[in-house]
């Protein structure tokens, strides 16, 4: 990380976003939080799909599904956006934990509407409340006829929401230990890291060559035009930090450089350098 950078500026940069922003950052060993409107309700576009894996793994912990139990990818199953599903023909087999696995490190669609269906969107969102998520609500399947331009017709949630969701992951206490770490494990194969980490130094490639990444990474994205959203869970020697953001804005381009992406990758790494330890 540039050593010249001034966390200071944490606050002026999420102050100062000319869009609309709602943003949470704790330290999970000292407590050390940063906050900005981070019980405001928003769109979440994908980081929904944190929920749906917490939503699946409870019922996998109840027995009413098999993570080992494999499915099929049938045609009616096509959706367009994120995810590689939409690429292989139909009638692709699959175990129901590898189609959670494209859902979060691709952020498949299809594989997303197979998780909703096998659950039911109703029991989704009781599974969530119950856990005690309450601010958050998956609305729609993945229909883009159906959500149009406003993505909060998929999902909402707040800031504040989604870093407890990740803080009980990494606690161990969601669903239960092993669910936990299961998931966490899933979450760290995040194919999608331009957002909060984008400045971070996290290598992508550090678990397949044998090294070790100066910063871990594990989490969920979101992406729709004038909107970006990140859950991610940021390792730094024994330390950890959860942040989630939120953001709307001007650009509605899927650039790499897109302007809603640089600002959050700004704060987060603000953020994580002002919540940690030099």
């Amino acid at each position: 990380m540039d050593g010249e950078f001034n966390p200071v500026t944490t606050e002026l940069l999420l102050e100062s976003y000319p869009g609309t922003l709602s943003f949470c950052a704790e330290n999970l060993a000292s407590g050390a939080r940063i906050s900005w409107r981070e019980d405001q309700i928003s769109a979440t576009a994908s980081c929904i799909k944190l929920f749906l894996l917490v939503a699946l793994f409870a019922q996998a912990e109840r027995g009413q599904v098999s993570l080992d139990e494999r499915t099929v990818v049938a045609p009616g199953d096509h959706v367009g956006g994120s995810g590689v599903l939409k690429h292989l023909s139909p009638g692709v087999g699959l175990s129901w934990r590898d189609v959670a696995t494209l859902m979060i490190v691709l952020s498949d669609n299809i594989a997303t509407n197979m998780v909703i269906d096998q659950i039911g969107l109703e029991v989704v969102n009781q599974t969530i409340h119950a856990l005690g998520f309450r601010q958050t609500h998956l609305v729609n399947r993945i229909d883009f006829d159906a959500i149009g331009g406003d993505i909060a017709k998929l999902a909402v949630s707040t800031a504040a929401d989604s870093v407890a969701c990740l803080k009980g992951l990494a606690m161990g206490t969601v669903v239960s230990p092993e669910a936990s770490r299961a998931m966490l494990d899933i979450l760290s194969r995040q194919h999608y890291v331009d957002l909060l980490p984008r400045y971070l130094p996290y290598d992508p490639y550090a678990r397949d060559l044998g090294r070790q990444s100066a910063v871990s990474v594990a989490g969920k994205t979101g992406f729709f035009p004038g909107f970006r959203g990140d859950i991610v869970l940021l390792g730094k020697g024994d330390e950890q930090v959860v942040m989630a953001a939120f953001a709307s804005g001007a650009d509605l381009s899927f650039a790499p450089e897109n302007a809603i992406a640089r600002a959050l990758g700004e704060i987060g790494r603000s953020a994580f350098i002002r919540l940690t330890r030099p």
